[in-house]
């Protein structure tokens, strides 16, 4: 009986432990099902939520998801208070995650990102290689720039070879010219006497002594006859090998504008070519005219201030030019004038002082003949004269004789600078030298003065020291002629000697 009793009590466990596994598992079931429903409406397959999602934000699959707090659903599984469980609603067997959409998305945003950043790296290079064009494109301008004025330093040194062949050449015409009438002359004479031959005039001696004599005067006058036109020969000779230079010079002077135009023409073109380079020339040239309105402005009151020496109607560009063109047909007249008047007093025997003019400029800095800068427009403002650059300190010397009516020593600034120090009206420390008959000479940015206002000095006189006074960058003359205060080119009236 007892044994019966054990018995049942061994069975009633068992159904109920068997009772309670199959609650326990229908419960488990219900649990991954409701998990999956929540899976997939969290996370939709839609191609457009999931486009350029990280694969780090992608849940896990193997079963390591957090769900996070309890569902409705599963609080009534939980509560099922073990009785017969219900057939479960047939449902898709879950059997983990497929992510195999998800990796071909991600493919696909690969292959979009390598395709995207190809082309970024294509435009990466050719913004590089845009930044190193443009980086080349400035050097060229600024090579060409200094190409540009090299050609016309080169070209002002060749204007002023010119310019002195040519008054040598005009020296050369007035010797032939005097040589030849000199020889008219003599010949002149020699029909005046007659035709009778030497051999005449010695027969014609009284006696021994008398035949001497005339075979002395003879030979002095076959001898004159023949220097006469011995020099006329090399006087001639001379003329041709200078007009010969003169016309290499010209045909030099040719080749080198149609170079400096053609670089002129090309450095435009870049300009046009690149927005960068015409950014900042349009930003240099602001610049540069915002300091040159300022030294413009300086220097027009400096030259009312010595209105009766210095003049102009202008500032730059095409008016400025036409004026000095029209300066100097008006100084070639009076200059032409002029030398002929010299040239006749010295044929009438006149014996002319050493230190009155004969207007015939000579070059100012024997030590150098660097021609910097010539006359023209340059840094948005005229430049009046030629540069001439040099050693600190090395000698200036008086162009043409003349006498001393202004000067300044005022300027104290003897270094390069690049805007001007208000000294001077920009000319720094200057010498102005009156020649008579409207012509003066001016020489700036000195170092030193050498002579006094009222001094009279003669050509080639030492009067000052080269230096870096006023607007001036470095060490080197400014030089100017003028006639009637109004500015000339120097280039066409200094010689070289």
């Amino acid at each position: 009986m007892n044994r019966l009793s054990s018995f049942k009590r061994f069975l009633s466990f068992l159904c109920a432990a068997a009772l309670s596994l199959g609650v326990a598992s229908n419960a488990q079931f219900n649990k991954n099902a409701v998990a999956e429903e929540i899976y997939t409406d969290n996370y939709s397959t839609d191609e457009a939520d999931t486009e350029g999602q990280e694969l780090s934000e992608l849940p896990p699959g193997d079963g390591e998801y957090d769900y996070g707090e309890p569902t409705q659903q599963e609080d009534q599984d939980e509560q099922y208070d073990g009785g017969e469980s219900e057939e479960p609603q047939e449902e898709e067997e879950a059997s983990g995650f497929d992510v195999s959409m998800y990796a071909e998305q991600l493919r696909e945003i690969a292959e979009k990102q390598q395709a995207l950043n190809k082309e970024i790296d294509s435009v990466e290079e050719d913004i590089e290689a845009e930044s190193k064009k443009q980086k080349l494109l400035l050097e060229k301008i600024s090579s060409i720039n200094d190409e540009i004025e090299i050609l016309n330093q080169y070209m002002t040194v060749l204007e002023l070879q010119i310019g002195t062949n040519e008054r040598n050449l005009e020296r050369k015409q007035n010797e032939i010219d005097e040589a030849i009438a000199e020889f008219k002359r003599r010949l002149r004479a020699m029909y005046i006497a007659g035709s009778d031959s030497y051999t005449d005039i010695v027969l014609q001696a009284d006696d021994f002594y008398d035949v001497l004599m005339r075979l002395e005067l003879i030979k002095r006058v076959a001898k004159h006859d023949d220097s006469m036109i011995d020099n006329l020969v090399k006087i001639k000779e001379e003329y041709e090998k200078l007009q010969k230079e003169l016309d290499e010079q010209k045909s030099e002077y040719d080749k080198q504008n149609e170079e400096y135009n053609q670089k002129r023409q090309v450095l435009t073109d870049l300009y046009s070519s690149s927005m960068k380079a015409q950014m900042e020339l349009k930003a240099q040239n602001r610049e540069l005219e915002k300091q040159n309105r300022a030294y413009d402005n300086e220097r027009m009151s400096f030259e009312g201030t010595l209105s009766d020496v210095l003049k102009s109607s202008g500032t730059g560009g095409t008016a400025r030019d036409n004026e000095i063109l029209a300066t100097m047909v008006l100084a070639d007249e009076a200059l032409d004038r002029l030398h002929a008047e010299y040239r006749q007093r010295l044929s009438d025997g006149e014996d002319i002082p050493d230190d009155e003019p004969d207007y015939y400029f000579d070059w100012p800095v024997p030590s150098s003949y660097n021609i910097t800068y010539g006359v023209g427009a340059r840094w948005g403002s005229y430049h009046n004269g030629i540069d001439i650059g040099g050693d600190h300190g090395a000698l200036i010397r008086a162009s043409e004789s003349g006498t001393v009516i202004r000067t300044n020593t005022t300027c104290t600034h003897d270094y390069g600078k690049s805007a001007s120090c208000g000294c001077g009206g920009g000319y720094g420390n200057f010498i102005i030298l009156d020649h008579g008959n409207g012509f003066i000479t001016l020489y700036g940015h000195l170092s030193a003065l050498d002579v006094d206002i009222g001094d009279t000095v003669k050509a080639g006189d030492v009067i000052g020291r080269m230096g870096s006074t006023g607007f001036s960058t470095g060490d080197h003359l400014h030089f100017e002629i003028r006639y009637n205060g109004y500015v000339m080119n120097p280039v066409y009236y200094v010689d070289i000697r």
